[in-house]
């Protein structure tokens, strides 16, 4: 239902229905539970040790892509070493690289998702 035609078309919710509405989806009540294991990879990717590096390599490299020298933008920060095979350098600014989005996509397109090199980014950047 879209528009006028729905019953709820115009009316506002108070804060304490939003509050309610918020508690009754968290948890092992949302439908997307499962049982309160966040996978792996989006844990380390989403902690703190893995902003406080993308916030060093985006400082480092002055918020610009490495690659083209696009200023600001959609930066993305690059794993120079792969982030599955070299654990112990994930977070490590040194093994990290400012790419915009576009020029990021265009690495991956070129040399796929899975088991990339220092020596693949260094010809790519050339």
């Amino acid at each position: 239902m879209k528009g006028s035609k729905n019953h709820n078309f115009g009316k506002h919710l108070s804060e304490e229905t939003k509050r309610k509405l918020s508690e009754s989806h968290k948890g092992a009540k949302n439908s997307s539970w499962k049982g309160g294991m966040t996978p792996e990879n989006r844990r380390i990717r989403n902690s703190f040790e893995s902003n406080l590096w993308r916030k060093s390599v985006l400082q480092r490299d002055n918020l610009t892509c490495q690659k083209c020298g696009q200023f600001g933008g959609r930066l993305v920060i690059h794993h120079i070493n792969n982030f599955a095979e070299f654990p112990e350098l994930r977070f490590i600014a040194e093994n990290g690289i400012t790419l915009c989005d576009k020029c990021h996509r265009e690495f991956h397109k070129k040399y796929g998702e899975h088991n990339n090199t220092k020596e693949q980014l260094e010809n790519f950047i050339k």
